[in-house]
């Protein structure tokens, strides 16, 4: 009996303890004052920097913004940008939502890019060009932020600005590159990196970057967008290229003397860019299928005309008044194809009527059936000297560049390119 009375007075212990209420905290702290100090450390961050924040923006687009922030105690930041350098005033907010997030929550230089009004910066209608203004943080350091877009995706990278001298380079850093890399004439371009030799593409309007090379014979093709920082060109994401990681490539600089671009990738790897006329290899069967498949089913669209020795529309086409486009409909009808001028939305009533030949190598070239009629003498000079390179007689490469594109690169030198999608 003895016994029972104590198993019972046991269990009643047991269970009175079991009804306390535990009332210690866990070692880590309560979840709100940990998230509540994470964002006052973020704030504090930001606006401790004495001469404020360089920002490389790359929409879910893959257009490449680079920014100037400088932001206060009192929620408002200054920011200006390449595309707008004139400094603008607007409001910013830290807040806990699934992640500590960064939200620009008054109209500012950012929104522009995300602005669904063409007529604003050109953009899509209804989504801009993808871009964000409320952004979640993933990393940080001392001097390095780095979030996503908590919609579009977009990625920002802020890096603490280290002088006003720096600051005053930004902006107009991404110009100096491309005219820098706009030195080397040729659409083709080669290097070395980790041991593979490698056929460089560079776009520096759309600021991608990517190497081709054969790798046991197959061929790989890796590219990245990037963002300019003085002379260092930064890949957005890095790529491998043989055996190497290429993550940037500091130093870039021309050398007149040899017409090469010199630079180095991390780690110390000095590489040399220079020009080549044909490319490392060639898909022969990339002619016809852009002859034959345009991607709206009748006609191909180009914003720019010929790139000449690096420099874009080197014949003016965008100083046509009312010039909206260049357009090549392959199969205008049975005999032959069209090179039209859009202007003002319309044909203009002039322009060649191409026949297209497609020999065993692979290359395209034309020969011209007539014409639609006279260009006015304004801009003749324009409209002759495009369709005189486009019936050269060596003809044209044609590589598929993207999805969607593709660039017809003059078979006797690469010196001469234009670009359709």
């Amino acid at each position: 009996m003895m016994k029972k009375h104590l198993l019972y007075i046991l269990l009643f212990t047991l269970a009175l303890g079991a009804c306390k209420k535990d009332t210690t905290e866990p070692a880590i702290g309560n979840v709100d004052d940990r998230l509540s100090a994470t964002l006052t450390a973020y704030q504090t961050q930001l606006t401790g920097a004495q001469f404020g924040w360089r920002g490389f923006l790359l929409t879910n687009s893959k257009v490449v913004g680079t920014f100037l922030f400088s932001f206060t105690d009192k929620n408002r930041t200054t920011m200006s940008a390449d595309f707008n350098p004139t400094p603008a005033e607007s409001s910013y907010r830290l807040k806990a939502l699934q992640r500590p997030t960064l939200l620009f929550d008054s109209y500012s230089t950012l929104h522009l890019l995300a602005d669904p009004t063409p007529s604003v910066l050109g953009g899509t209608t209804g989504s801009g060009y993808l871009a964000d203004f409320e952004f979640a943080f993933l990393s940080s350091n001392a001097d390095t932020i780095k979030l996503e877009g908590t919609f579009n995706k977009s990625k920002l990278i802020l890096v603490r600005s280290k002088s006003a001298a720096e600051n005053s380079d930004a902006l107009t850093s991404p110009e100096a590159m491309a005219t820098t890399l706009s030195k080397l004439r040729t659409y083709f371009k080669r290097t070395t990196i980790g041991g593979a030799n490698c056929e460089v593409r560079i776009d520096v309007g759309q600021n991608i970057i990517g190497f081709n090379y054969l790798d046991a014979g197959v061929m790989k093709k890796v590219s990245s967008s990037y963002y300019v920082s003085g002379t260092t060109i930064n890949l957005f994401t890095p790529i491998t290229v043989g055996t190497a990681t290429v993550s940037e490539i500091n130093g870039v600089n021309f050398n007149t003397g040899t017409g090469f671009i010199s630079g180095s990738i991390k780690g110390g790897e000095a590489i040399e860019i220079k020009e080549a006329i044909v490319p490392i290899e060639y898909d022969k069967t990339a002619a016809q299928r852009w002859f034959n498949a345009p991607t709206n089913g009748a006609y191909w669209t180009c914003f720019n005309g010929f790139t000449i020795d690096g420099v874009p529309d080197a014949y003016g086409l965008r100083t046509i008044p009312g010039f909206n486009f260049l357009i090549f409909y392959s199969k205008f009808n049975v005999a032959y194809s069209r090179l039209g001028f859009i202007v003002g939305g319309a044909y203009g009533a002039y322009g060649p009527a191409p026949i297209a030949a497609f020999p065993a190598d692979g290359t395209i070239k034309f020969t011209n059936a007539g014409s639609f009629g006279t260009a006015p003498v304004a801009i003749r000079n324009i409209v002759t000297n495009t369709q005189n390179n486009f019936f050269k007689a060596a003809g044209f490469y044609v590589i598929q560049s993207g999805e969607k594109s593709y660039d017809l690169v003059a078979f006797d030198d690469a010196r001469s390119w234009i670009s359709f999608e």
